[in-house]
């Protein structure tokens, strides 16, 4: 079973590293679409085997990250599932990769919403394994987090993202309209977000970077958080509070 990885990232240096040693375990092909990283993080990916892609944007920019999530898989006939994700999003499967993905084949299922997870510690990880080994705990939120990411090149013309990829539109390889599924599928498949990692002040750092990030396009949109980081991380954490629990066994 062949599967291509898509990560969109800017200035990932701390995450890549899990992200990647995730995605290599299972993955065919990692490709990044970096948006000219001034930290290590083109290094960290090609230390990884994954191939660099110029990510040519003004600054945070969700109509071009959409384009890529709709487009940047069209050309590479060889997958049997593609996973289009942001730099700290991990594609979990808790009854394994071929298993779960050979039931999805079996009942011809295109595009899969998984469960989304906001994973959470504060501390930073220091394991030289898998992040989710070490950090287990998360919030449940299927709008925000359980993103429609995964799918099958084979059963689909075209996908239509919204902005952040939180929902979509599909058009099935016969030609018919279809909508974002829910993520109640057999086997399950996790979307871990390990965004809410570490103290809160470097939570609300990386927030106030992307806010002053944000493109034209974002700010007319309203695309985005325009809130101080420091309010946006405490409105999260205290979201993330009400459903934390072991999210990895």
């Amino acid at each position: 079973m062949n599967i291509q990885v898509l990560i969109l990232a800017f200035n990932e240096e701390t995450i890549l590293p899990y992200t990647l040693r995730h995605y290599r375990t299972f993955a065919d092909k990692i490709l990044v679409y970096d948006a000219f990283s001034t930290d290590n993080s083109r290094n960290i990916c090609r230390e990884y085997g994954a191939i660099v892609q110029d990510w040519k944007t003004d600054g945070l920019n969700d109509a071009v990250a959409k384009h890529i999530k709709n487009t940047g898989w069209i050309n590479n006939h060889k997958s049997d599932w593609v996973i289009c994700v942001d730099a700290d999003e991990l594609i979990y499967f808790p009854k394994g990769v071929q298993y779960t993905l050979e039931q999805y084949d079996s009942q011809k299922l295109g595009v899969i919403k998984p469960y989304g997870f906001e994973m959470f510690s504060e501390t930073m990880p220091t394991t030289s394994g898998q992040i989710y080994d070490e950090i287990k705990m998360g919030g449940r939120d299927d709008k925000w987090y359980g993103k429609p990411v995964l799918f099958s090149p084979r059963r689909l013309r075209s996908i239509d993202f919204s902005a952040g990829a939180h929902t979509c539109t599909w058009i099935d390889i016969d030609g018919n309209d279809r909508q974002c599924p829910s993520p109640e599928v057999e086997p399950p498949t996790y979307l871990l977000h390990y965004h809410h990692i570490g103290p809160i002040e470097r939570i609300a750092a990386r927030y106030d970077a992307t806010r002053a990030r944000l493109s034209k396009t974002n700010v007319d949109n309203k695309w985005g958080n325009f809130d101080p980081g420091i309010k946006h991380a405490q409105d999260k954490r205290k979201a993330i509070s009400k459903t934390l629990h072991q999210v990895i066994a």
